[in-house]
């Protein structure tokens, strides 16, 4: 039986950290030395991190507050939202001029009332599939058919999704399958056996390890990726070498 006394056995990236407080929701952690202490408790030793006031109030604004909320620690690699804004666009173009632009999350298109529809984000998908910038897309605020339509028609845009919980299994197959270069972070994929059913359909590298924390705990899921069926490259790829890719090509 696998002990409760867990600590990682392979570095560890967290793809999915939401940083600072939302308008709707204070942060459990003040600021970047205690998420840093909480990560260590954890294991996990590096995040890509977005500030959770550009999911529902101002992209800009989020983006804008991620580089104070940062500062000059280390261990954080920043993630910039996005909204089809042309104001936020142009945002997204200097921060790639200036290098610091290694991929982008959309904003929440259920809490701000928009389709995710081409018609809508079409300037910002061309961007990203002409520049090869991999988009952050949440499943638990975008929905799967709306997903599934709009990214259809860019079979060329590296995207991850995330937040899939059990409620998505039966559509994250056929994301997956409709989208070629997609991949999907874990935090709350609870189905049983069901890591394992996709990395025997689409290959361990197109799964990533992420807490989506806080809105969800940062542990269990890494804790699962170590006791399912992986051999230790995989695990080791899932945990944080997939990202590193993925993040390395888009600065490349």
């Amino acid at each position: 039986m696998p002990s409760l006394d867990f600590h990682p056995t392979v570095p560890v990236f967290d793809a999915n950290i939401g940083v600072g407080h939302r308008h709707d929701r204070v942060a459990p952690f003040a600021g970047p030395a205690e998420l840093s202490a909480q990560m260590k408790a954890q294991g996990v030793d590096r995040a890509l991190v977005y500030h959770v006031q550009g999911e529902t109030i101002s992209a800009i604004d989020g983006n804008n507050a991620l580089l104070a909320w940062i500062g000059d620690h280390d261990g954080f690699t920043p993630q910039w939202m996005a909204n089809p804004n042309q104001a936020c666009l142009a945002q997204l173009q200097t921060l790639r001029q200036e290098g610091r632009l290694s991929s982008v999350r959309l904003h929440s298109t259920t809490d701000s009332h928009l389709s995710f529809s081409d018609w809508i984000y079409g300037d910002l998908l061309d961007w990203l599939a002409d520049a090869d910038i991999p988009l952050w897309v949440s499943l638990a605020d975008t929905p799967a058919d709306q997903i599934a339509a709009t990214l259809g028609q860019y079979p060329q845009l590296r995207t991850v999704l995330v937040g899939a919980h059990y409620m998505h299994a039966m559509a994250v197959r056929p994301l997956l399958r409709r989208l070629p270069n997609a991949h999907i972070e874990l935090s709350r994929y609870e189905k049983l056996g069901g890591v394992e059913e996709l990395r025997d359909e689409f290959g361990a590298e197109r799964l990533l390890y992420g807490s989506y924390y806080p809105r969800y705990a940062m542990g269990p899921i890494l804790y699962y990726l170590h006791t399912a069926d992986f051999s230790t490259d995989e695990l080791a790829a899932v945990c944080a070498g997939n990202i590193e890719r993925i993040l390395l090509k888009a600065i490349a």
